[in-house]
């Protein structure tokens, strides 16, 4: 019985990859048509003629057809959080013939049963425009990132099932399978935290922004202010430019404003309401100093970016600082060492020079309106 099962596995093992290819196209394309969910990915898995063999060798199952073996082809979806499997397997309910009878939800069995967590779909797979007769099934499996990690280690292990385990070796297999679970929540809450965080970020800057620090999150709701909208706008006029959608490279800018001393949200607004008028006035002879150091030029830029006035803050807010000349290069050499020369002291240097001297009479003037009594306390 065993061989001739395994001679219709050659017969139509074609079939099987062709339609598994079919299925996997299919739920790929079917979840992301919904842009509400993140999908790791979705993979396809047709079972090698060895794992069929050792399957049908097992004696405690017995299959009648080759049809009896629901995992000939089987997807398996990955997903980075929790709550997305449920989303995912109320999808999949809605939109595959599934089988429920050998369907298994093995996320709710028993803590003390060892093998993978996953949402686990039968499907009949047969249908009148496929190769494969009615009775064929393919299976999918839901899991997280993690989830499938402990799969793939589990099943590298060599351990399908608790009994199979040394007792010395139970208790840590648990202990991490525990680790996972809670992982798997954490990393949930703390998606939901963000979220949160994202959410009320504008009522609270309109409202305690001086306490909200400058992070990659608080850092695009900064460039929807007002003021900073207006000056991003002042800036590509000045460069003959569009202003684009895209933010002006957010981690680069972060460490940029931190360097210069602004930290946080009503810090950064508070500059620009002050500097507005100088920024604009640096952009181009920065552009001057720019060419002539990095070939750098307005002309192969196809838009400006969004937080452009903050790159130029975060130098006013350096040149702005009371000291001498010489001062305010080492300042400038400071940031520029922190932030694109940081192995090259001498480079920093040179550069720092050559933009203070580039900017001229604009570094007095940041320096005068900072000694300026009208001038808000920074």
């Amino acid at each position: 019985m065993r061989e001739t099962l395994l001679e219709g596995y050659d017969r139509v093992l074609p079939f099987l990859r062709a339609h598994g290819e079919r299925l996997q196209a299919d739920l790929a394309a079917l979840l992301a048509a919904d842009e509400g969910l993140k999908v790791h990915s979705v993979t396809l898995r047709i079972k090698s003629r060895e794992s069929l063999a050792a399957k049908l060798a097992r004696p405690d199952r017995s299959y009648g057809s080759l049809w009896s073996v629901t995992d000939l082809i089987g997807l398996r979806v990955i997903v980075y959080f929790e709550a997305a499997v449920d989303t995912i397997g109320k999808l999949l309910e809605a939109q595959l013939p599934i089988d429920f009878a050998h369907s298994i939800d093995k996320r709710r069995r028993d803590s003390a049963t060892f093998g993978y967590r996953s949402l686990h779909y039968v499907c009949r797979a047969g249908a009148p425009a496929t190769e494969l007769p009615p009775e064929a099934s393919f299976e999918v499996q839901v899991r997280t990132v993690l989830e499938h990690a402990w799969a793939e280690i589990e099943h590298d292990l060599g351990y399908k099932s608790g009994a199979a385990v040394p007792a010395t070796v139970q208790r840590r297999l648990h202990r991490l399978a525990g680790l996972l679970e809670l992982a798997d929540q954490e990393f949930g809450a703390i998606r939901d935290d963000l979220r949160d965080y994202v959410r009320v970020l504008p009522e609270r800057i309109a409202s305690e922004g001086d306490s909200v620090l400058l992070d990659r999150l608080s850092l695009g709701a900064l460039l929807d202010c007002a003021e900073v909208r207006d000056l991003d706008r002042v800036i590509a006029v000045a460069l003959d430019k569009e202003l684009g959608d895209e933010p002006f490279y957010p981690d680069y800018l972060l460490k940029m404003l931190a360097s210069s001393g602004v930290r946080s949200v009503g810090e950064a607004r508070a500059g620009i309401a002050e500097h507005g008028e100088l920024i604009a006035a640096m952009v181009r002879p920065y552009f001057a100093f720019a060419w002539q150091t990095w070939q750098l030029s307005p002309d192969q830029m196809a838009r400006v970016f969004r937080g452009y006035s903050l790159f130029f803050l975060a130098h006013v807010e350096v040149l702005a600082a009371p000291a001498l000349g010489i001062g305010k290069v080492e300042r400038l050499a400071r940031l520029y060492r922190e932030l694109d020369y940081p192995d090259d002291e001498r480079a920093a240097q040179r550069v720092a020079s050559k933009l203070v001297d580039a900017f001229g009479d604009l570094v007095t003037a940041a320096s005068a309106k900072r000694k300026t009594p009208s001038s808000p306390p920074r």
